[in-house]
């Protein structure tokens, strides 16, 4: 073998061995990130059930899904694209279910649902996603303390004006140690989807059992 044909082995070696690398690291990326979106998925398919009323919480999951309908108007909870919500109806309770978006966490975007139900009271609240400081910020979610059950029950004008805050700034809710930034951020989300609620309600919502004009979307 002449010195020119082992160099051409070689690079042509170095090359498959290059592609075979940069395949098995693509694909293990894209594994890792359906995974990832399945955890995801379910986490928030349980947490949908959580900010359910007590009368609500044996309903199925698929149940749940299939009542997803399209969001008007969705940028007023934070988002940036058209977004769904649910609207849970069993025995004349009814439940709306809201997805927010709060940019104004101490690390990025806190994800929370929130529970409405026909008289506007708040039946829940979970954040989905996170990534507030750990052992700090992270109170916000149910497993590591009950903060976020402070809303339940509460409605827009449960709270004299200026109570949708933390203490430290004049209102209602505690606030962590060494953490204000976080659960201020989510009470001002939790208070959007009150507001936004209200915003949508019908002038005639008394006279129809939907409290909320979203039209439904086909599935």
């Amino acid at each position: 073998m002449t010195p020119r044909q082992a160099m051409l082995r070689g690079a042509f070696a170095l090359g498959m061995f290059s592609l075979v690398t940069a395949g098995s690291v693509a694909l293990t990326r894209a594994v890792t990130a359906e995974r990832i979106d399945d955890h995801q998925r379910a986490y928030q398919h349980r947490q949908l059930q959580e900010v359910l009323p007590a009368v609500l919480k044996d309903i199925a999951v698929q149940t749940v899904l299939d009542s997803a309908f399209q969001l008007p108007n969705s940028e007023q909870l934070g988002h940036r694209e058209p977004q769904y919500g649910w609207h849970v109806e069993h025995d004349h309770q009814q439940v709306v279910i809201l997805p927010v978006v709060t940019r104004q966490g101490y690390n990025g975007e806190i994800r929370l649902l929130v529970g409405i139900d026909q008289q506007q009271r708040i039946t829940g609240v979970r954040v989905t996603q996170h990534q507030e400081t750990p052992g700090l910020g992270d109170d916000i979610e149910r497993q590591r303390s009950d903060w976020i059950t402070e809303f339940n029950g509460l409605s827009l004008n449960s709270l004299p004006p200026g109570g949708w805050a933390v203490r430290k700034d004049g209102g209602h809710f505690d606030a962590f140690t060494g953490a204000t930034i976080t659960p201020r951020a989510v009470v001002n989300a939790v208070q959007r989807a009150l507001s936004y609620v209200t915003e949508h309600v019908t002038e005639n919502a008394a006279e129809i059992e939907l409290p909320i004009t979203f039209e439904e979307t086909t599935q």
